[in-house]
This record gives structure tokens, C-alpha cells and sequence, in this order.
């Protein structure tokens, strides 16, 4: 099989794929290319010339060139490595090979064949090594970026909220059909002393994944933990955690928070094991342990690898295995006509017309938000409201939506999808703004935001304004963005919209809490969480929210929608608020 990979490698690398022709080479460069010896290099082209796969003319002494014409096309090349029998990690080396020397492109129908073989009916039914049986449920699905950090504290992305729902779980949970906190991890709680004092009551039984039980200690190391991550807001009035017996928890406020319960719904409170189950932290980000449904088999840049918790407290879920792997190109190769030769199971992300019988698509609208944020740290913007205006003014919501398409929804008015009542700044009141300078636009590396920002770029050019625009890895974003004058970001919603806006007034992961450090914002959000009446909280909260608007330190750009599409055969789909499955209630049929 390795001797197929060199062959198709170098084939690219040194013949750009044309067959025939002659490539002079020297076995340097080959070991170079391969990363081994000269001696290994000399043993493969051997092989290569025996299968008649090549012909070489050998450079006589250590240095000389040597003449290779390649007689195999990369199709006769997949026809000798089907019939070897890959295995799944075979066929995921091949992929990579053409996506890194862009083979995707030029041999598309090929690249095709091969993404249906791994993730498609075909590919379901590829044998697992270390299977014992043969109902062994395995999904496969192409994803298109890596998965960052899993630990509960850190995400703020929907693909990793996502994640750390299927891997752990809360207290409590929140019902969306009815709007309520249901049980959980806890099965009753309570409140006492003007909502200075909780008490939760732990189910018995639950397993983490390394099989350890949990206790009312995991569940005080879960939330002590967080005053040392950017998600210390959650337990910024918290006094004493007190464990009442292994399995009763009490917490203990320094102000009434009429709203714990529902704080508690968010995936950043997810229980973790004790000292992180004996793993350092970072080993946690990547490998984390929890309770939920499935737990990590292997975690890279390259693949996360999820297998279902035998012991889940909720039930076993159906699929024994599921997998995500990365293949940033894999969108483009979707097409209806091929998919319908060659089915695919699932894919999470698509544009796809539900045109052919064997499959179905469901749609979630309004996911999340895409809106630009001023960097109001700067006092040269803080103080030019005309600058702001005269921003807001140019951007044509409607035409960016319909010129953009896909994932654009609507155009949004805000996050809470309230329409704020005031006066819409026009172009012709603005007149010219006192900000000479380029301005610098920043956001985070992902196709949807590298088109938002050209496009945003060629609009403000129009009205002589000159933007310079700048893409960073996520993982640096948050803290680069204090350098930018302008940032666009992302409104990922929780499950509730009161505990979304205090994840983005107070989250220091969150781009509002590093570019409008206001005093008077904490202490409205402050005032919301004392307050008993959730209507009465909603309220002060979308009075923050209206005012960022109406002065335009925030300016909405439009709602993302999400549609995925799915063989008949996989059965239990649904969206979660985030736009993917819950991976427990599937099943094939």
C-alpha cells in the first residue's frame, strides 16, 4: 500500500500527473521529498520498475541524475490500490495526499469517487480492524476545519459547543420546547435566602469516561476551576461551594442570583472529573473526560474520533463510533448528480437541493449572528459617533445577504432579533468624518469571513474609505483584535437568549468584553442577574443591547442559517440550536 502512496506522490510532485513524459530527478531529492534514506529511495524505484510502473534510467555515481518516465495515471493508480483492500487509516492517507499536492482540483471525479468510498453507503460498510461484530455501527463524517480546544471553560465556536455537549453534561439542562431548566446531572434543586443559596441534589451512579463515579467533589473542583479561565464571570459573586455528602452540592452567593439555574445550562458548566480525571490541563483540552453520551478516542489537527460511553447514566447511545475529519476542500465535490451514483451518509454543512428520493435536508434559521464591532478602546472612534454612523449607513444588509448567499440568512437588526426603534443614519446627513487614516478590519480565518470582509472592503471603497483587511487564526484572534479599529465576529447563541447576552457582555473570550470595556455595562448585567423576574432581566438586558445599537459601538450584519443533508438510512436527525446533530439519537436503518 506505501509503495502505491510514493508512487502517486512523486507522480504529482515532480510530473505534475502527466504520464509519459520524462522527469530527471536525483535520488537526493527523492529522499528529501519521501524523508528517507538513499538507500530506501534506491529499494522503492526497484519495486516501481519491477511492477512496471516506471521506467528509469540510472545516473551512474552517488549525485547524478537519474531519467523516471511515469507509466501509471493516477486512475490506474486507484484501481491497484482498491484492489489491495485499504483499511480506513489507507484510504484517509490517500486523501490527504491529494489534498495537499491539490489533486482534489485537477482529478475532481477521481477525488469524488474517493470521498464516497470513506464516507459514503460504501464506506460505512469498510471493516475495522478490531471489530468483533459485524453490526458494528461506525459514522464518518467531512468536516471542514480542526476542532480546537473541548474544554467546557473555553468554547465560544459553535462546532466545539457542539462537542462538549456530546461529551459532557450539566446539572441541568434546558428544555426548548417549553423554556424551562429541567433535570440533569441533578435530578432536584432549590433556592433559599433571596437567591443567595442553591442546593443541587446529584443523581447516583453517573460514570465519567475513565470510569471514575461522580461525586459533589467533581462538581466543586468543576466550578472552582473557572476563576482561572476566561469564563470567571459565571462565578464572579460566588462565596463557598460546599459538598452536603457525596451527593448534595450547595452553593453560596455574595448577591441574589435568581438566575443560577439557568446559568447552569450552559455547556461552560459542564462537570468535569476532579484534577481533570489525572491529566494536565492541556492534555484536557484536547483528550477532556466527562459524562456525556460519547467519549474522545483521538483528538488531532486532523481527526476527532468519538466513541459512545457504555455506561452513559442516560442510556447508551446507538452509534458506536463516530468520526470527524478534515478536509477543508470537501464542500465543492458535493454534487446532487454524483451524490446520487454514490451516496454520502451525512453532511453537516450543505447547499445541496434535496433532489433525489434517497435523501432528506433539514434547515435551522438564525444559528447566529455576524456584526462588526468597534474597537471603542481607542479614543479616536470612542469619541466619532459620525465616523460610526456614516459605517453603518453604507452597509446595504440586504444586498451583502443576497449577493453572498450561503450561510447568509436575513439581515439582522440585532442578536435578540428585537427591532430597535430609532433613526437610521443616512449617507447624505454623515458627510465627511474626521478619520483619515486606513482603517484596519480584523477577523478570524474561515471562508465565510475572508468573503465577508472583501465584500465589505469593495463597499467602503465606494464611499472613499480605505479598509486594510486582516485574517487571524482563531486562536489568536480575541487577543489580536485589540489592535484592529474594526472587528468582525460572531454571535453564537446559547440555549436561552438571557444566558447568551450574559456570554457576550461578560465572557473575556468574547469580543465585546476586550473592545468595550465599560463600566456601566457591568453594572446593568449585574443588575439584571439580581433581579427575580426573568422578564424583567430580559428587559435590562436588551436595554444594553438597544443602546450598543443605536450608537453603533455594534453593527449587526445578518443571521447565518444551516442545512444539513442526510441519507434515508440514518435515521433520528434533528438540529440542535447550533446547527448539528445530537449524536445519541442516531441510528442507521
Amino acid at each position: 500500500m506505501k509503495l502505491i502512496e510514493y508512487y502517486l506522490y512523486l507522480f504529482a510532485k515532480f510530473s505534475k500527473c502527466i504520464a509519459f513524459q520524462k522527469v530527471i530527478l536525483t535520488r537526493s531529492k527523492i529522499s528529501n521529498e519521501l524523508q528517507c534514506t538513499e538507500r530506501t529511495v534506491t529499494n522503492i524505484l526497484n519495486k516501481m520498475v519491477d511492477k512496471k510502473w516506471i521506467i528509469r534510467n540510472k545516473g551512474e555515481g552517488r549525485g547524478n541524475s537519474t531519467t523516471i518516465i511515469f507509466l501509471k495515471t493516477i486512475e490506474e493508480m486507484l484501481d491497484y490500490f482498491e484492489s489491495e483492500s485499504p483499511t480506513y487509516d489507507d484510504m484517509m492517507r490517500i486523501i490527504s495526499l491529494f489534498e495537499i499536492n491539490s489533486l482534489s482540483y485537477e482529478k475532481e471525479q477521481v477525488y469524488s469517487s474517493l470521498i464516497s468510498k470513506l464516507f459514503g453507503i460504501e464506506g460505512h460498510n469498510i471493516s475495522m480492524e478490531n471489530d468483533e461484530e459485524n453490526d458494528y455501527a461506525h459514522l464518518k463524517i467531512p468536516y471542514f476545519r480542526p476542532f480546537n480546544s473541548l474544554d467546557p471553560s473555553a468554547v465560544e465556536r459553535q462546532s466545539e459547543r457542539h462537542m462538549v455537549e456530546q461529551i459532557f453534561n450539566t446539572l441541568v439542562s434546558y428544555n426548548q420546547e417549553n423554556e424551562k431548566v429541567v433535570p440533569c446531572i441533578s435530578y432536584y434543586w432549590e433556592q433559599a435566602n433571596e437567591g443567595k443559596e442553591w442546593i443541587f441534589y446529584l443523581r447516583k451512579g453517573i460514570y465519567f469516561h475513565n470510569n471514575h463515579i461522580l461525586t459533589s467533589n467533581d462538581v466543586k473542583f468543576s466550578f472552582e476551576r473557572l476563576w482561572n479561565t476566561d469564563s470567571r464571570w459565571i462565578v464572579k459573586h460566588l462565596k463557598n461551594i460546599d459538598c452536603v455528602g457525596k451527593h448534595v452540592i450547595r452553593f453560596e452567593f455574595s448577591q441574589p442570583m435568581y438566575c443560577w439555574d439557568l446559568i447552569l445550562t450552559s455547556p461552560k458548566c459542564s462537570i468535569v472529573p476532579e484534577n481533570y480525571g489525572g491529566k494536565s490541563k492541556k492534555e484536557f483540552t484536547k483528550s477532556p473526560i466527562g459524562t456525556g453520551p460519547y467519549m474522545v478516542k483521538n483528538h488531532d489537527n486532523n481527526v476527532l474520533n468519538l466513541m459512545v460511553h457504555l455506561s452513559y447514566f442516560k442510556g447508551r447511545a446507538y452509534i458506536d463510533e463516530i468520526s470527524f475529519f478534515v478536509l477543508p476542500t470537501i464542500e465543492k465535490y458535493f454534487h446532487a448528480k454524483k451524490m446520487e451514483l454514490e451516496p454520502l451518509l451525512y453532511i453537516p454543512f450543505s447547499v445541496i437541493d434535496d433532489g433525489d428520493s434517497d435523501y432528506h435536508y433539514i434547515q435551522r434559521n438564525n444559528l447566529s449572528v455576524k456584526y462588526l464591532m468597534w474597537n471603542m478602546n481607542k479614543a479616536n472612534i470612542r469619541s466619532n459617533i459620525s465616523l460610526r454612523n456614516r459605517v453603518a449607513a453604507i452597509i446595504h444588509k440586504e444586498k451583502m445577504v443576497k449577493e453572498l448567499g450561503y450561510p447568509r440568512f436575513q439581515k439582522a437588526s440585532s442578536f435578540s432579533g428585537e427591532e430597535y426603534v430609532y433613526e437610521s443614519p443616512s449617507l447624505n446627513s454623515q458627510g465627511q468624518t474626521s478619520f483619515n487614516e486606513t482603517m484596519t478590519l480584523m477577523t478570524y480565518e474561515l471562508t465565510p469571513n475572508e468573503d465577508d470582509i472583501k465584500w465589505l472592503q469593495a463597499e467602503f471603497a465606494k464611499h472613499s474609505i480605505e479598509l486594510h483587511i486582516i485574517q487571524v487564526p482563531y486562536s489568536s484572534f480575541i487577543e489580536q483584535s485589540k489592535q484592529a479599529d474594526l472587528v468582525l465576529s460572531e454571535f453564537v447563541s446559547e440555549n436561552s437568549l438571557e444566558l447568551s447576552l450574559y456570554n457576550l457582555f461578560l465572557s473575556e473570550s468574547s469580543v465585546f468584553t476586550n473592545l468595550c470595556n465599560l463600566e456601566e455595562v457591568y453594572q446593568l448585567v449585574d443588575r439584571a442577574k439580581r433581579e427575580k423576574r426573568e422578564g424583567k432581566r430580559i428587559e435590562w438586558l436588551k436595554k444594553l443591547e438597544g443602546d450598543l445599537m443605536n450608537q453603533n459601538i455594534i453593527v449587526p450584519l445578518y443571521s447565518t442559517f444551516q442545512k444539513a443533508l442526510f441519507h434515508k438510512d440514518l435515521m433520528g436527525i434533528s438540529l440542535s440550536t447550533i446547527g448539528l446533530v445530537p449524536f445519541e439519537r442516531l441510528f442507521f436503518r
